[in-house]
């Protein structure tokens, strides 16, 4: 038995959450014998959230988590982890950066030894800028955390809840994705990697094409970092293998 939640961060997406909402339903409709899609308003102010809760009283398969105030993707992120009740939870963010009928594949790819399908664009149509910081980051990933996957920060991730249970998850930031893959490292869980399209954001603006955005995230990850490092000299690292990935480059 497939069942599946499917969870999705939402700061003022208007323009987006009612038909993001209807994707993922007739999708999981077709994937999953149970389910639920939560949405987690942090603290919108442009009247998605009440759009959120007419979605809500609609379908009983819908979820709504508010945040009282904007706490940031990491909160967001980790609120919809401690809420998702199904055996399997999947990921994305709410203005439609993937087809969700991509699900099928990677649960296709989630057999019994794989614990964690992430997504890598195939097309990334990012800024100059973004691409620098894309890859510094991702660099940085691999160099201090030995987390070998091509797209760390793409919102496209399958996880077991039973992983969610055993790593601990903090960070304020976007590096809550990064967090979250150094901690399945950490544990020797196996991550595989899956190609997936990515579609640009035709609405709305983002919130992370920002310096302050970029330095909040490195803050985050060199705190992680020193964390670990001082874990790693309190208690030995499991024996278990680092971690499995699927294509590498």
């Amino acid at each position: 038995m497939t069942a599946i939640s499917l969870f999705m961060p939402m700061y003022n997406e208007r323009a987006y959450v009612d038909r993001m909402v209807a994707s993922a339903q007739a999708v999981l409709e077709k994937l999953a014998d149970e389910y639920e899609v939560l949405i987690v308003d942090d603290g919108s102010t442009d009247g998605s959230a009440q759009i959120a809760d007419r979605l809500t009283s609609e379908n009983g398969h819908v979820r709504v988590l508010h945040h009282p105030r904007n706490l940031g993707y990491g909160a967001a992120l980790r609120t919809g982890f401690a809420n998702a009740s199904k055996e399997l939870v999947f990921y994305t963010d709410c203005d439609e950066p993937v087809d969700l009928n991509d699900l099928g594949r990677a649960l296709a790819l989630m057999t019994p030894d794989v614990d964690l399908i992430v997504g890598y664009r195939t097309d990334r149509h990012d800024t100059p800028r973004r691409w620098l910081y894309s890859h510094v980051y991702n660099a940085l990933m691999r160099l201090l955390f030995d987390v070998r996957v091509r797209d760390v920060n793409f919102s496209f991730k399958l996880v077991r809840r039973a992983v969610l249970h055993r790593v601990s998850l903090r960070a304020g930031s976007t590096f809550i994705d990064g967090e979250l893959l150094a901690e399945a490292v950490r544990h020797g869980f196996r991550i595989v990697e899956i190609p997936v399209e990515y579609h640009p954001r035709i609405a709305g603006k983002s919130s992370f094409d920002g310096l302050d955005a970029a330095i909040y995230t490195l803050r985050e990850m060199l705190s992680y970092s020193w964390h670990t490092r001082v874990r790693g000299l309190l208690a030995p690292r499991s024996g278990m293998p680092a971690s499995g990935s699927g294509d590498k480059d």
